[in-house]
């Protein structure tokens, strides 16, 4: 299954009495780019308004020439009025919501705008459908671990590298994917933390190890992943040897473990996924 990244083009945050809403512009977008060329098998990549952010949209042209995004434009001529807001959330909410129909195929939200929140619940909590039920979560926190090249580097050279070293950006996957199996029911909180942590901390460190074998000149990013589980994790999955969790980091890879919780409105298909966060957008 191809796993895809949604680069959102827009951000909407809600208030009392509505909700306000802000586009993004180039420079978030460039700087995001390179780490969804690398690590995600496909990028869809909207435009919020065609023209205001010029490098931003020579970039997404560009992904689409080279067959590693999917685009739209929300709006295709630079002029704005608050009228235009509705229609432009209702395409992005029917364009997500398409996405998430593709059988063969998984997308996650890269939030292009850092939120105060770190947390996988926070960052995806404008975009999910508001929902008294939730689902119990395990968490996995790549604090500015990722290795990723400035955004100078073109996109073409991000693809080879992709290619030459594919199996090490594949381990890194496959980590991630098996941390909820290390849990449940199989062993100890505790032992179970600390193999899952050795594992993912040292597929992250091979590779910062073949980065620096091409670009010296690099930036760390952080990465919050997820799996929503069925029934409630036991409480010892928030302690690695006793330590709270905002101190449970692997010197020199930056990895932490927690547990939290999810709108359980999520689809049976992202139930174990790793990177299966906001993908249907609440009415404003």
């Amino acid at each position: 299954m191809k796993r895809g990244v949604m680069l959102p083009p827009i951000g909407t945050k809600k208030e009392r009495g509505g909700s306000s809403f802000f586009t993004v512009g180039d420079g978030p977008f460039l700087d995001s780019a390179p780490a969804a060329v690398l690590y995600w098998d496909k990028i869809y990549a909207p435009v919020a308004i065609r023209g205001m952010s010029p490098l931003y949209d020579a970039a997404v042209d560009r992904l689409v020439q080279l067959g590693v995004a999917e685009s739209f434009d929300l709006k295709a001529e630079n002029s704005f009025s608050q009228s235009d807001i509705p229609p432009m959330i209702s395409r992005y909410a029917d364009r997500l919501r398409d996405l998430d129909s593709r059988g063969a195929e998984t997308w996650s939200v890269m939030p292009l705008i850092p939120d105060r929140k770190a947390t996988l619940a926070a960052q995806s909590s404008s975009f999910l459908p508001q929902s008294r039920r939730t689902a119990a979560s395990i968490e996995v926190q790549l604090k500015d671990a990722l290795p990723v090249p400035s955004r100078d580097v073109p996109y073409e050279d991000l693809l080879e590298f992709k290619a030459h070293r594919n199996s090490e950006i594949q381990r890194l996957h496959a980590e991630l994917s098996q941390v909820a199996s290390r849990y449940v029911g199989l062993m100890d909180d505790e032992t179970a933390l600390k193999m899952a942590l050795h594992d993912v901390s040292s597929a992250v460190s091979d590779l910062q190890r073949v980065y620096q074998e091409t670009w010296v000149q690099k930036f760390s990013r952080s990465l919050t992943s997820a799996f929503a589980l069925d029934g409630v994790l036991p409480g010892g999955v928030m302690f690695m040897a006793g330590v709270p969790i905002d101190k449970a980091f692997v010197a020199g890879a930056g990895v932490a473990i927690a547990r939290s919780a999810v709108s359980s409105t999520l689809t049976v298909k992202h139930k174990f996924h790793p990177y299966s966060y906001a993908l249907e957008v609440s009415a404003l």
